[in-house]
């Protein structure tokens, strides 16, 4: 019995000993196994199904995929535009991909987006052929090159694909940086506010564009959350000019030759005046002495009374 109360202290610490499964475990963040030309992969694969020739893997255009999914990443927003507020083609065109078609709609080039947690690139694949605009980048006929790009961060990864066409005779386009035909650009009004009133196909950057400004500011004036505006909807460009008024200091400037009279000084009267005597206060210690004669005072006439009594009864 006595051995049987030594193995119970012994089996306490064998299980100690053992691992705990709670402190060992560690969050783990999702990264794809797959790559970039995985991606291309499937989608060349929908395209055969298709009966369409492969994409051709451009490497400007997976340039510029792997670029933008890694700034969507890091500002954890799905958007066209960088933070320069250039659409897909011009990001293009900026990196030297000479973009076919007409640049005032956006040219011959196209942007697929999309984030998740955990998908295969078969299921990136998917989600696009499930709306109509990025079924049509995988599927056009009228692309040739392709890019792709994708970038993890805080557990999501963003994956980008871009398709498009060039040409080397930038002539059939609008040149880069110009602004779609016909857009109006409004006069400020007296106060210097500058509104815009959207016209069909007029998107925020060919707006930020003719006036000089940023889409970014153009968000932030007008309080949008996303690049979408609507045909008729009025913008607000530019805030009144607030004109701040310069102090003037007034100097006053005295002429002449300045006079002065003399003044006699006064000699002062003394005056005396009887100052009272302090009266000295009452010390803690004079208080407890009156209180001790009032309590002994009560004490010795209880006494008094007391004996008084047995007398009485006696």
């Amino acid at each position: 019995m006595k051995r049987f109360w030594i193995l119970i202290p012994l089996l306490f610490l064998t299980l100690s000993l053992f691992p705990s499964e709670q402190v060992g475990a560690q969050p783990v963040h999702f990264s794809p196994n797959f790559t970039a030309l995985d991606l291309i992969t499937e989608v060349n694969n929908l395209r055969a199904v298709e009966k369409l020739p492969f994409y051709t893997i451009n490497p400007i255009l997976m340039d510029i995929a792997q670029a933008h999914a890694e700034y969507i990443a890091g500002a954890g927003v799905m958007t066209h535009f960088d933070v320069t507020g250039n659409p897909p083609f011009q990001r293009a065109i900026t990196a030297g991909y000479s973009v076919a078609g007409d640049l005032s709609q956006g040219g011959l080039f196209f942007e697929n987006l999309a984030s998740t947690t955990s998908l295969t690139a078969s299921g990136v694949v998917d989600i696009w052929q499930a709306d109509p605009e990025d079924l049509q980048t995988m599927i056009s006929a009228d692309l040739q090159d392709v890019g792709a790009g994708f970038a993890v961060a805080g557990g999501v990864t963003y994956y980008v694909l871009n398709a498009g066409t060039k040409t080397n005779d930038l002539s059939t386009g609008t040149p880069s940086g110009t602004q779609p035909v016909g857009m109006a650009v409004n006069t400020p009004m007296a106060d210097g506010t500058v509104y815009h009133l959207v016209q069909a196909d007029e998107g925020l950057w060919g707006i930020a564009r003719n006036y000089n400004t940023t889409i970014e500011d153009l968000k932030l004036l007008n309080g949008l959350s996303t690049d979408e505006i609507f045909e008729g909807q009025k913008l607000l460009v530019r805030k009144p000019e607030v004109k701040t008024a310069t102090p003037t200091v007034a100097a006053t400037a005295t002429f002449g030759i300045p006079t002065s009279t003399a003044t006699h000084p006064v000699t002062p009267t003394l005056t005396s005046t009887a100052t009272p005597l302090p009266v000295s206060p009452t010390s803690p210690q004079s208080g407890g002495m009156i209180v001790g004669v009032i309590v002994l005072g009560a004490l010795i006439a209880a006494g008094i009374g007391s004996w008084l009594g047995s007398k009485k009864s006696a």
